[in-house]
């Protein structure tokens, strides 16, 4: 994952394992989140509390591109229409970006 943290600090805790990134305690699956489009998931501190989302401090934001497909080949039955098919491919953590904010 690339990890940018911004200013002096002190920072959130926050951790990276795979896919996984927790920041504050709260823990964000990224290939479970990712969709066909880019997802930005913030993590902010809400009355004192870490969650996702809200309007309260900006702690982290998780960046996770949109899922790539690979096109297969048609492999038609006799008699049959050939069509080929979309799988996708699992998600590269190394393309996730975290940007952490210092904590006030």
């Amino acid at each position: 994952m690339q990890v940018n943290t911004l200013g002096n600090g002190p920072h959130p805790d926050f951790s990276v394992s795979g896919a996984l990134v927790t920041v504050a305690g709260v823990a964000i699956d990224a290939a479970a989140r990712q969709t066909d489009q880019q997802e930005i998931i913030d993590v902010r501190l809400v009355d004192g509390i870490a969650q996702e989302g809200g309007s309260g401090y900006q702690l982290a934001s998780v960046r996770i591109p949109p899922r790539r497909y690979i096109e297969t080949e048609p492999d038609p039955a006799e008699g049959e229409e050939a069509t080929g098919s979309r799988e996708p491919v699992a998600l590269n953590p190394h393309h996730v970006a975290i940007t952490i904010w210092p904590t006030v």
